[in-house]
């Protein structure tokens, strides 16, 4: 499918204006070879240079009903299957018209990488895609996505797809690999599995999560007296859980993890992990350990270890009081990240930590590296530190997270409500969305068992603190328990009622699903499914969250 493409590149030599080329030339040699299942392109410097951009560009016909899956950047990044009359969203006009504000959004998605056309039919994916044609892909995707990160293109109109590769950071003075693209046509499932194969990715385990997450009800608010009255109550009522999740609020800043808020838990956090043990559950607690927000000591004291832009920390998100990240290649950083993550794991003793926030480690090229390069560093150096303990990530370009997270969180946080009002619509594609959440569960689903368990976010059953109506409720739940390997709920369960304790039940219970198929068509979503070795079938309105059919 890549044959008879062609090449542009545009590049400088090094204190040169840049250039502009199509092939090879007295400054580069482009190599490129085509087998069976395999895009291999190389670049050749005969003296160093730099690239500003590389793409490649062939020809592809997209059938009428085709459907493109473009790859979000990030965990957070909205993903799904688009047709030709589909239009993608970018920053937003939130992020355009408060331009100080559009550029910190800028850093947690590819807006800086990739191009954004504005027009129908024209998407762009990260790492990997396909095309669909009824229960048939064709998948092509990155085999060193640790060189840079590659952007799908596909222009549904003018039948391209185009690769490209962010080498934004690096001087290249010899042989590099720019593309090596692995494709295959098969079924859904069969593609997959080729294509992990390939990469030699497999899950770090297979033991799904199921228990609690504090954040979807209490947010930041939480308290050692709330911690522990959900503890018992979710205890004593569900046998089926293993794991008991602490997330943001019991530190008194972003980037001071071992400064606890003394007044929300005036027993410090290892009594907190002491009680989880007490009742058979593992521990977890949450850290962004890539980040520091401006009110932080951290920030104060050492503003020195942070990613700096124009001599300046550089502020990579709008959370908290905004936050920095930290550079995690200084010698000084490395040893304070392993000095908490020690203390968190073997002190405390917490057995998972859900690390968000992630991206930060690729916001801009260092160390003379690529942004991806970063991340997989990053993703290395904190796998070394947490050891054979747990992490949840999220937040995170996904491929760099392969062989290195149990678990990941493959989409945007939920929402308390089905529609995200004004803002929800105008804003960037990272934003708290419940719609995205739901297209991210189900359209990254192939990642779940293959590359690590999937976190297609919480289900909640609560009738308070929450817009969603019961059988919004009910069926957001369904679509977690269809599509992922972690399984969170944030309520107070002694407030359940029967129907409420039933359903819990239900989502905690092991019931071998299995989906066969998933279609989306004008915003209704048809999944085919196998439930109890029985076959079932759902048919739900994304515009409102009404079920049109439950077979």
């Amino acid at each position: 499918m890549f044959e008879n493409g062609c090449f542009s590149i545009t590049y400088s030599l090094l204190g040169q204006s840049p250039k502009k080329t199509t092939s090879s030339n007295a400054d580069i040699e482009i190599v490129s070879q085509l087998e069976s299942d395999l895009f291999s392109v190389d670049i050749k410097a005969r003296s160093p240079i730099i690239i500003q951009s590389f793409e490649y560009t062939c020809r592809y016909e997209f059938k009428n009903n085709t459907a493109f899956f473009a790859n979000g950047y990030q965990s957070w990044t909205d993903t799904r299957e688009f047709k030709c009359r589909d239009k993608m969203r970018d920053i937003g006009f939130v992020g355009k018209v408060v331009r100080p504000l559009g550029a910190i959004f800028a850093n947690a998605g590819d807006y800086k990488i990739a191009k954004y056309s504005h027009r129908k039919g024209v998407f762009h994916g990260n790492g990997y895609a396909y095309v669909r044609n009824g229960s048939n892909i064709e998948l092509f995707g990155s085999l060193n996505e640790r060189n840079g990160y590659t952007i799908i293109y596909a222009d549904m109109n003018k039948n391209k797809i185009k690769l490209a590769k962010d080498l934004d950071g690096i001087v290249i003075n010899d042989t590099y690999n720019v593309f090596s693209i692995y494709f295959t046509s098969n079924c859904y499932d069969k593609a997959f599995d080729a294509y992990f194969a390939k990469l030699a990715v497999k899950p770090r385990t297979l033991e799904k999560l199921k228990g609690y997450t504090s954040w979807y009800n209490y947010y930041s608010n939480i308290n050692q007296e709330i911690v522990l009255r959900d503890l018992d109550s979710l205890t004593q009522s569900t046998p089926e859980i293993n794991m008991f999740q602490i997330d943001d609020g019991y530190q008194t800043a972003v980037g001071d993890w071992l400064s606890i808020d003394y007044k929300k838990f005036p027993n410090g956090m290892k009594v907190i992990a002491d009680a989880i043990h007490e009742k058979g559950l593992k521990a977890g607690i949450w850290l962004a350990p890539l980040g520091a927000e401006l009110k932080s000591k951290f920030y104060s004291e050492h503003p020195d270890w942070l990613i700096q832009e124009n001599g300046k920390p550089k502020v990579v998100g709008p959370n908290w009081s905004n936050f920095c990240g930290l550079n995690f290649y200084l010698p000084e950083v490395r040893e304070h990240i392993r000095h908490f993550f020690d203390v968190v794991l073997n002190e405390w003793g917490y057995d998972m930590v859900k690390l968000d926030f992630l991206y930060a480690a690729s916001a801009i090229p260092l160390q003379g590296k690529t942004r991806a390069e970063n991340m997989y560093d990053a993703m290395e150096f904190i796998r070394e530190c947490v050891g054979t303990k747990l992490i949840l990530g999220c937040g995170v370009p996904i491929m760099p997270c392969f062989n290195q997270v149990e678990y990941m969180r493959v989409g945007a946080d939920m929402g308390l409500s089905w529609s995200q009002g004004i803002y929800g619509m105008t804003t960037h594609r990272e934003d708290v969305n419940t719609r995205n959440a739901i297209h991210n569960g189900l359209m990254r689903r192939h990642l779940n068992g293959r590359a690590f368990l999937t976190d297609p976010d919480v289900f909640l059953l609560r009738d308070y603190n929450i817009s969603h109506s019961w059988e919004q409720r009910k069926l957001l739940a369904q679509l977690i328990k269809l599509t992922g390997g972690v399984l969170f709920v944030s309520d107070d369960i002694s407030r359940y009622n029967a129907e409420q304790k039933k359903y819990l039940d239900y989502m905690f219970s092991e019931t071998n699903i299995k989906i066969r198929s998933i279609d989306l068509s004008n915003d209704v979503y048809t999944i085919e499914y196998e439930e109890l070795g029985e076959s079932r079938k759902l048919v739900f309105s994304l515009k409102n969250g009404e079920i049109l059919t439950k077979i």
